[in-house]
């Protein structure tokens, strides 16, 4: 399982943050670098095609970061972006991250250490297919140690 799937179950998971996240989550690795659309998401719009809040959770590279370092076994670090959108405004995105933040802030996912919060970016607009949309995004470092244990 990815990490980006990791977050997904999580999310999926808490009944609360889903009562906001009416449009769903999604990862990357599933709808592609088109991201959020009509095409690759129809259930993330409603019937007037307008777009309820979201998430998307995309994962960055997994990099060495050499805090461990022996024979079978190096640590690294793997940065887990949430993108949230909402139509217009940002209430369900701030009640999206804060939620967000309670679920993942000290979590030990399988094979990791504890998730830390490294930021958010906030109140801004998607300039791409979502033309606009209200975006936030919540930034997690989740560190490891890789190879034969």
């Amino acid at each position: 399982m990815s990490r980006e799937e990791d977050f997904q179950t999580v999310m999926e998971a808490d009944t609360a943050l889903m009562a906001t996240l009416t449009g769903g989550v999604y990862t990357v690795g599933t709808i592609g670098r088109d991201g959020i659309s009509r095409d690759t998401t129809p259930s993330a719009f409603d019937s007037n095609g307008y777009l309820l809040p979201c998430a998307l959770v995309k994962q960055r590279d997994l990099i060495a970061d050499n805090q461990v370092i022996d024979l079978n076994i190096a640590s690294a670090a793997q940065v887990i972006e949430i993108y949230f959108y909402q139509d217009s405004d940002y209430g369900s995105i701030e009640t999206a991250y804060n939620r967000c933040f309670a679920l993942f802030n000290q979590r030990i996912l399988s094979d990791s250490f504890p998730c830390e919060w490294i930021g958010l970016i906030d109140r801004e607009q998607d300039g791409g297919a979502l033309k606009g949309a209200s975006l936030a995004r919540q930034d997690w470092l989740i560190p490891s140690i890789q190879g034969a244990l």
